[in-house]
């Protein structure tokens, strides 16, 4: 591997994750620091999205692209998603009396926000697990074979949705508890990530097979 500029900003992306994960597991909605730490998530995440676009767009640009991006950057936004979603199933951030539904989610069925004040909840994490790790084991196949496997437009649009459910789930929780349209935009992201997951998964089954009928003996 060569420690290209986009290279680089690939392996920071993922250090940076390690802080954010960390801020994650510090919230605490009893904690005078609670709003704050959500905040330097939020804006974490963000910056992290940024890398992401720019090592991509500087790799394509100069004409750098390489195995490695192709296989670890991927990695890295799996790490960040499904990190994320994990830690948001968290006991920290289950409704309590520091951290109450609001007026909205107190009338909802239990089953939209299964008590989750993130709206997250275990099988959705599963959900998206599962659709990543195939993924991402016909992706090492396919480059052992030698045959590039880049991400494709309904996977790009996966990674945008799911990195937008999680900078509402950050950014309601740590500013907008109480407002009703702020709950709505949050609500909609999440159940929104999940379907678009497995949207985008079914689109990958035509590469998927065909790759593993390619390769089948005659």
């Amino acid at each position: 591997m060569t420690w290209t500029l986009p290279n680089q900003l690939t392996i920071a992306r993922l250090i940076l994750g390690a802080g954010f994960f960390v801020l994650l597991g510090l919230y605490r909605p009893s904690y005078v620091s609670g709003r704050w730490l959500l905040n330097c998530a939020f804006v974490l995440y963000i910056v992290m999205g940024i890398t992401d676009i720019l090592d991509g767009w500087l790799a394509r640009r100069w004409k750098i692209t390489s195995a490695f991006g192709r296989i670890v950057d991927p990695f890295v936004d799996k790490v960040l998603v499904i990190g994320a979603f994990a830690m948001l199933t968290g006991a920290n951030y289950v409704f309590c009396d520091h951290l109450p539904p609001s007026q909205l989610e107190r009338t909802l069925p239990s089953w939209i926000t299964g008590g989750m004040a993130s709206c997250i909840r275990p099988w959705m994490v599963v959900v998206i697990m599962s659709r990543e790790f195939i993924v991402s084991a016909v992706r090492g196949y396919s480059e052992s074979l030698g045959r590039k496997f880049p991400a494709t437009p309904a996977g790009k649009i996966k990674m945008f949705v799911q990195s937008f459910a999680i900078c509402a789930v950050l950014y309601q929780l740590a500013n907008l508890q109480n407002v009703q349209w702020a709950v709505v935009v949050k609500i909609i992201a999440v159940w929104a990530a999940v379907i678009v997951t497995v949207i985008s998964g079914f689109a990958y089954l035509g590469k998927i097979r065909k790759l593993l009928s390619a390769n089948e003996p005659d």
